[in-house]
Order: structure tokens, then C-alpha cells, then sequence
């Protein structure tokens, strides 16, 4: 349950950063202003990221560098075929290199925040644990 909720977090964590960084390259006059349409695509696209980043886990791959790869294979691709699937925006260089730095930043600020939920929860954990150890030492 909780594999189930990193999952859950991860994809909401990187519809967020994924609306933040449209917002700020539209500031910058590089994409359009975002409607409801275009809202409901970047929260699918963000989704199925996430979903092909969690089938990329049930691989059986050993080495992180290969793991991390095959994420960012898979930002990459989603953002690529969903972004011109929901026509959000044109292929052209210029874009595409807009929308794939944008889904990699996305993607880099949800692997720390869920590295971070990781190391809190370790934590929790070695503290509970030491806690438990030092009143099995006491003598009772």
C-alpha cells in the first residue's frame, strides 16, 4: 500500500511541477496559455509517465544507472507521443526541447521529493528501532 501511495504522490507530485514549468515557459512567450483541455492532458500524460515508470521497476534490472535511464527513456517518450497525441504542441525543435527540459526538471524534483520522503521515513525507522533497543537493554 504504501509502493501504491509513492506512486500516487510521484504522479501528482509531477502534474504540479509539470504545470509549474508550462507556466513559467509561458511567461517566457514559448508556449501557449493553458486551458482546461490542455490541463486534463498534462495531468494524463503525467499519469501514464508514471504508470510506465513503475511497469520500467517490475523489470529485472539490478544496476540503477540502466533504471534511471529507462525513466528518463520513458519521460521522455510520453511526453513526446502524448504532447503530440493531445496536440499540445508542434514538433518542431524548439518546442519539443521546451517540453522535454520541462518534463526532465518535472521528473528531477519528484525523484528528490521522493528520495527525501525515503530518508525521512528511514529515519522514523532507525529511531524507532533504537529506541526499542535500548529499552530491551535496560534490565527490567
Amino acid at each position: 500500500m504504501k509502493r501504491l501511495l509513492i506512486y500516487i504522490g510521484a504522479a501528482c507530485s509531477a502534474f504540479t511541477f509539470s504545470s509549474l514549468f508550462y507556466w513559467l515557459f509561458r511567461l517566457l512567450g514559448l508556449f501557449p496559455p493553458m486551458t482546461e483541455r490542455m490541463s486534463l492532458s498534462l495531468f494524463l500524460i503525467s499519469a501514464l509517465i508514471t504508470f510506465f515508470i513503475y511497469l520500467s521497476h517490475q523489470l529485472p534490472f539490478d544496476q540503477p544507472a540502466a533504471v534511471f535511464l529507462l525513466e528518463v527513456l520513458c519521460v521522455i517518450a510520453v511526453l513526446t507521443g502524448g504532447g503530440l497525441f493531445f496536440d499540445m504542441f508542434p514538433l518542431d525543435l524548439a518546442h519539443w526541447s521546451s517540453v522535454v527540459l520541462s518534463g526532465l526538471l518535472a521528473y528531477a524534483f519528484v525523484i528528490l521529493l521522493v528520495y527525501l520522503n525515503t530518508k525521512a521515513d528511514e529515519r522514523k525507522i532507525n529511531e524507532v528501532l533504537m529506541r526499542r533497543s535500548e529499552t530491551d537493554g535496560q534490565p527490567h
